[in-house]
């Protein structure tokens, strides 16, 4: 086999602390995603305090949360095919191949970007309206969702760019982009709506603007990178047989963010019929349940490559143990986190709204759901090994049945036949699916790495005679 040599500002997947490695890769991604979500948080943060609307204009943000969550979980989740297959090729030292799934991978993100693009600037009001969003909010909310779409293309070759260099371990040079482009988005965002006396179309060039920023470090740290996965201007053409097993990956998980975020449409939905005050309060726990996840999701996606390296290197047992620390890791960071979120719930909620009937909303699902978050980075941990085991599919329908199906059953079924109809009730519904999907995904995990050590053990025993 041969060796693929890697950059300086990487993690060697295949050999030393499992337990470093995963932290090295982790950590990083948790403060990107986690600055991410915080975008939000500062966009209303600045409308709440310079706002003469009466407090629609960060309603009107916050009713374009869900939907944005399902748009930008489904880059994150089409970026982890071009993760998953480079870190494949990595493992089994195939330079050629590593070349050109780094070159389709860009040019699909901008195409596919530019795609999506035209469908949200077409379609704000339909999406909107699908979600229940008052018609006080509409017209402000479908002035945001359009000029946010208008930069989804630079934002996914962003994130693809990020996986890129993800499959090696460097983790870090995308977290100090993203953290670049949030001052940039701080001081716009400021600048525009405090100084120019803009509402929600400020908040969204400031966003374009950051995006930009990020995307020139992005693609700048790949044209000049040092190792096995610097992008060749030859390159960037598509290669039929590696944008296929991108789209094999990232396809099943781009629908499996895109549809937890469908899910929570639903239960947005039933929230926005009990009017402005429940609708913006919603929107503000999503922010911080949206931090939670990322906190909680962010080791999955370091045991994605992390595992793909090792199978692809031959190396079953330490793949097995890569899943364990990730176990351990999710489950430390997510139950302290949520603690933590929930006995703040008040405080964090009125950093955004002084309205008690909306800090009693926010605050309502804040405790329910962070507290139980790091039960959704279990099932995510599974995923992600799932994935990078080559098994994409799997976490999928899992997260088709338990996060979706279930939830509309929960909410058509139960919720809405209740004599009084208790949020409590309805907040249920995301912990008892997260566990259902464990249960489902254990049997499959455990046979297909039973599958991948006969293999092994085989190609042993080949090579050996």
């Amino acid at each position: 086999m041969m060796h693929v040599k890697t950059g300086k500002k990487e993690v060697n997947m295949l050999s030393g602390s499992i337990m470093k490695g995963l932290f090295s890769i982790a950590i990083p991604i948790m403060i990107m995603n986690v600055v991410m979500s915080l975008f939000n948080v500062v966009d209303m943060t600045i409308l709440k305090m310079f706002d003469s609307s009466g407090g629609y204009a960060v309603g009107a943000v916050g009713a374009c949360g869900t939907l944005i969550s399902l748009i930008t979980g489904l880059l994150i989740g089409c970026s982890a095919g071009a993760n998953v297959v480079i870190a494949k090729y990595i493992g089994k030292g195939d330079r050629e191949r590593v070349e050109r799934a780094t070159g389709v991978s860009i040019l699909f993100a901008f195409v596919g970007g530019i795609a999506l693009a035209v469908l949200g600037i077409s379609c704000a009001e339909i999406f909107l309206g699908w979600m229940n969003c008052p018609e006080t909010l509409l017209k402000d909310a479908a002035l945001y969702f359009r000029l946010y779409f208008a930069g989804i293309p630079i934002l996914m070759v962003y994130n693809f760019s990020a996986a890129i260099l993800r499959s090696v371990g460097d983790s870090r040079r995308p977290m100090i982009y993203l953290i670049l482009g949030s001052v940039v988005k701080l001081v716009f965002t400021f600048l525009f709506v405090a100084v120019f006396h803009m509402t929600v179309e400020g908040v969204a060039y400031a966003t374009l603007l950051s995006w930009v920023v990020m995307v020139f470090f992005g693609l700048r740290a790949l044209l000049t990178h040092d190792g096995v996965i610097k992008l060749k201007l030859s390159r960037i053409r598509f290669y039929g047989a590696e944008l296929k097993e991108i789209l094999i990956v990232g396809v099943p998980a781009g629908l499996q963010q895109a549809l937890y975020s469908i899910a929570n449409v639903i239960i947005t939905a039933t929230v926005n019929s009990f009017g402005p005050d429940a609708t913006t309060g919603i929107s503000i726990a999503n922010n911080f349940d949206n931090i939670l996840y990322q906190i909680s999701t962010a080791p999955a996606l370091a045991v994605m490559p992390y595992v793909s390296q090792n199978i692809g290197h031959g190396n079953v047992k330490r793949a097995r143990h890569v899943v364990l620390n990730g176990l351990i890791m999710t489950t430390a960071l997510g139950a302290g986190f949520g603690a933590l979120s929930a006995i703040f719930s008040a405080q964090l909620s009125s950093l955004m709204t002084t309205s008690p009937a909306v800090i009693a909303y926010s605050q309502q699902k804040m405790i329910i759901i962070s507290s139980t978050y790091f039960i959704c980075g279990i099932n995510d941990i599974f995923g992600g090994a799932l994935r990078g085991m080559g098994r994409p599919n799997l976490a999928t329908i899992s997260t088709l049945v338990y996060m979706c199906l279930f939830r509309f059953v929960w909410v058509y079924g139960i919720f809405n036949n209740l004599p009084n109809p208790n949020m409590t009730v309805l907040y249920l519904v995301w912990p008892i699916g997260w566990v259902l999907s464990i249960v489902t995904l254990l049997p499959f995990y455990f046979r297909t790495f039973k599958k991948l050590e006969r293999e092994h053990s085989g190609d042993v025993l080949e090579n050996a005679v």
